[in-house]
């Protein structure tokens, strides 16, 4: 006899509220796990996908302590160096301090452009732009002097256009004046990697520079990273030559690859990975008990009844494809509920887990874990049950009180 799926459907809805938490229950797990894996894929991609030829150069006392503008002309001469920046935080905010904050960077306009050309790709450039829309930005910029090119999640956010004017207000580096600070979007880019993110806005450093000097509150500026790009193969060799020169200071140099920057960052919150996945693994150990539990109860209420359906003609297939299919029921229910939680998450609270963690995204790959994962309890929790009443005979599952 074919195997009576109402029969199931049936069960779920007599059994709805016990139901309705495992459900609950499953589609909790998906989702934290779902957030959670995307979350670690974001966080490796950024370091896995950072250039193995761009170096950062930084102060071995700390990332806060600026290094002198004169260490540009001697790393440049450092052999294997091809391309170098500066790279100057600038820590201003958009109107509100609480929701217009975004990451900043006064870096040389020309070198930049030619060392990530393959990282990022102009979205827009000043009217009447022709041609390679990366060059045109770029002229602009050098005609410009309070040019700046701005990330596409922030230009969005704000609503700002090429040709806008940007008044931000820095707590780091103040007007005396009080007056903002003044950029004009010259162009909107987009990312290319994972490396990079589109949160950001650069600016022109000697626009920088010139400001902060023509005050006469400081007497020199420094640059708290320079970026340089390494031709292949040379970055190993040049990491010690570029430390070695300034070993007797006056600014001693840490220089690293751009992916151990990156990880350092993410070190600095301790071995996030690590324990961001042992959470969902724990959560979903923990709901797998619950599911297998649920069925379990389910598979003891159903004594009687496989009792009437072997006495009917019935095989012992039907009966345990029956309640497996009942577990797989419930199970993909809640990992469909998983799936659209974290998607929603992602629609609804994405830019503002951005700020915190630039580039975050779902990953496909984590939806497809996920509904496997989800699947997967539902067949093993239905498999207990199943062997239990494929077992029993007519007569013991007829005398039987559920």
């Amino acid at each position: 006899m074919k195997v009576p799926w109402g029969l199931a459907l049936r069960h779920v809805r007599t059994h709805w509220f016990r139901n309705m938490l495992t459900i609950g229950a499953v589609s909790v797990a998906v989702f934290l796990f779902c957030f959670l894996v995307s979350l670690i894929v974001t966080l490796d991609a950024q370091v896995e996908e950072a250039s193995v030829d761009r170096l950062v150069v930084k102060s071995a006392v700390s990332l806060f302590v600026d290094l002198p503008l004169d260490y540009q002309t001697k790393i440049a001469n450092v052999p294997g160096v091809e391309l170098l920046t500066k790279w100057q935080w600038f820590g201003g905010y958009y109107q509100d301090p609480n929701t217009g904050f975004f990451a900043q960077f006064a870096v040389d306009v020309d070198p930049f452009f030619e060392m990530y050309e393959n990282d990022i790709e102009i979205l827009e450039a000043p009217a009447g732009a022709t041609g390679d829309l990366r060059i045109a930005v770029r002229d602009a910029m050098r005609s410009e002097k309070r040019g700046a090119l701005v990330g596409a999640t922030i230009a969005n956010k704000f609503g700002w256009k090429v040709g806008d004017t940007i008044p931000l207000i820095c707590t780091i580096f103040p007007k005396t004046d009080g007056t903002p600070w003044d950029f004009k979007v010259l162009g909107i880019y987009g990312k290319k990697k994972q490396s990079i993110d589109d949160q950001t806005l650069f600016f022109r450093f000697d626009y920088f520079e010139d400001t902060v000097l023509g005050q006469g509150t400081m007497d020199s500026v420094g640059t708290g990273t320079f970026f340089v790009q390494v031709a292949p193969g040379a970055s190993a060799k040049a990491i010690d030559d570029i430390d070695a020169l300034f070993h007797n200071g006056p600014q001693r140099t840490k220089t690293t690859t751009e992916g151990a920057f990156m990880q350092g960052f993410v070190s600095m919150l301790g071995n996030l990975p690590l324990f961001l996945g042992t959470i969902g693994g724990a959560v979903v150990f923990a709901v797998f008990f619950s599911v297998v539990n649920a069925m379990l109860i389910a598979g003891r209420q159903r004594i009687r009844e496989s009792g009437i359906m072997k006495a009917l003609g019935f095989s012992n297939s039907a009966i345990g494809t029956l309640i497996v299919f009942e577990s797989l029921l419930l199970t993909g229910l809640g990992g469909l509920l998983g799936i659209a939680l974290t998607l929603g998450l992602e629609r609804a609270a994405g830019p503002a887990i951005q700020g915190m963690f630039p580039n975050f995204g779902v990953e496909p790959r984590a939806i497809l874990l996920g509904a496997a994962i989800a699947l997967g309890i539902g067949v093993i929790a239905g498999i207990a049950p199943s062997l239990t009443l494929m077992r029993l005979r007519p007569t013991e599952a007829l005398r039987s009180d559920g």
